[in-house]
This record gives C-alpha cells, structure tokens and sequence, in this order.
C-alpha cells in the first residue's frame, strides 16, 4: 500500500506543479504511522538540556532500543515532538528520541558552591558506624574519592562472584557483630552469576542477622557503552535480585537514584568523583 501510495503521488506530481512537496509530506506520514507514531517537527531546532540522566532511544517511548544517553545538563537540539510526547533529538548523524519528562528549555539550575573537590551530598553526608561495604571497582574508586571514614572496605576491582564467594566472605565473618551493617554492590563484572549471588547472599545474610547485623543490597548501578556489560543485562539483574532476596535483605535502589539526581561515567563504566562522592552520601542515608 505504501508503495502505491507514493508511485500515484509521484505521478500528480506530475501533472499538477507544486504537488511534488505535498507529495513528500504524504509520504513522510505514511512512514511515521507505520511505525506507530508521528512527529511534528520544529520550524526551527529548540536548544533544550537534559534535567537528568536519561535514556536516548530508536523510538519515542521505552518500547524502543536504547541507542545512548545523556548526562545531567547535557545540551541537545530538538528537531522535533512525536504525539507520545516525547522529542525529536539530532543525535550523532541521525535522529533519536528522548523523554518529554527529562528535557528542558534552559540550562538546569547550578548547585550551590562547595569545598574544591567535595559535592553537596558529600558536604551533608551523615556519619554511620559498623558499616561493611562489599564490592568491586566501583568500591575501591569511591573509597579513593570519599576522603576519611570509619566504613570497612572489602572491595577488589574486576571482582565478582567467585571473589565474594572465596575471599570476601571470610573477610566479612572476621569483622562481622552486633550493630554491624553489611551492604553489598556486586554484579556489574558477572551479571551471568545471578543465581549464585542470590543463593550465597541469602544463605550468609541468615547467618549475619543472627549475630546482630544488618543487611543491605544495594542495585548495580548505569552503565553506558563498554566492553563488558550492558545497561539491558544491568537492569535484568536488578530486579531478578531484588524479587529473590530474602527478608532478612534490604534493597537499596541506588540505580534510579542515580537516574533521577544525574551522574557522569569517564569510561561508561566508572563515575567521575562527584557521583561517587553522592552515592556515598547516599547508601549512609539508607544505612
């Protein structure tokens, strides 16, 4: 039909002068509600800046592929608005789609200035004792980039499962008691150990609990383009853990935290110092 469709236009383009770019148009519907939505485009591109970290998609709504992101204040032109609402972006040398929610005329309002190196969060964070934190290399630069604390840090990078399971566990049992709470943050190197990481951690939380600890399993958190993991195999794993922890486990969604306050990755797998310093702050406010 649409093949159709467009040979007849091209043939009154003939006949009639100026039918040609009416033609076009035409043409240009028929492809956007194939494809289940139109899009009204700009007369002129609109300069807009992500409110947040946010998604960049095929389509406009969450039914299609991610293809990007964009970071907190990150500046976009919108070419145009589908009728989901959400916009038009040019994005590298096509066109993308991005949420009408995260997208704003204007930058994002800056945050008030604090110590050379240290974010609000960081400055506000609140002091928590006997606290445990399990993890990987995200573990080992937060601990680099939070300055002094009083946490115990079991944290190795490029760990996963195995590590946990042989290592990390003994180190845990050694300095585990009354008062203590454990959170743990590993994943994002072995989504695949899901199964096992469910049923080693509820094993351990059970024991952990008895001797008066509190126990805490905190989301993987975004990642972007790497080598390694995908943001699709990171958001499976979460919430396959957190549908199959035990009661005696905490989640802590530290993932959509990040998503609604913005974050920046240097390596779309580690964040810049900021963003550790906020999650930091973060998991103490859970604790």
């Amino acid at each position: 039909m649409k093949k159709k469709a467009m040979l007849l236009a091209l043939a009154l383009a003939l006949v009639f002068p100026g039918f040609e770019s009416r033609a076009a148009e035409s043409a240009a519907d028929v492809k956007t509600e194939e494809a289940g939505y139109t899009v009204t485009a700009f007369e002129e591109g609109k300069t807009m800046h992500a409110s947040g970290a946010v998604n960049v998609r095929k389509g406009p709504s969450t039914d299609y592929e991610r293809v990007g992101g964009l970071a907190k204040g990150q500046e976009v032109t919108a070419t145009g608005q589908a009728d989901t609402g959400w916009y038009e972006i040019a994005y590298g040398e096509g066109k993308a789609y991005v949420s009408n929610k995260y997208l704003q005329e204007g930058k994002a309002a800056e945050p008030a200035q604090q110590p050379e190196g240290q974010s609000q969060a960081a400055a506000e964070v609140k002091n928590v004792s006997g606290v445990i934190l399990v993890g990987d290399s995200r573990f080992v630069q937060m601990q680099a980039n939070v300055g002094e604390n009083s946490c115990t840090w079991i944290a190795e990078s490029g760990k996963g499962y195995n590590w946990f399971n042989e290592n990390a566990v003994a180190r845990i049992d050694g300095c585990v008691g009354k008062g203590s709470k454990i959170l743990i943050n590993l994943g994002v190197n072995d989504p695949g150990n899901l199964n096992n990481y469910l049923e080693l951690v509820n094993a351990k939380a059970a024991e952990w609990t008895g001797k008066g600890a509190k126990v805490y399993y905190a989301s993987v958190n975004p990642v972007w383009e790497n080598p390694y993991v995908t943001e699709d195999q990171v958001q499976y794993f979460n919430s396959q853990m957190q549908n199959g922890l035990s009661g005696d486990i905490t989640w802590i969604d530290s993932h959509s935290y990040l998503n609604t306050i913005g974050y920046k990755l240097v390596d779309g797998l580690h964040f810049n110092a900021e963003t550790y310093q906020n999650l930091y702050a973060y998991y103490m406010s859970c604790l």
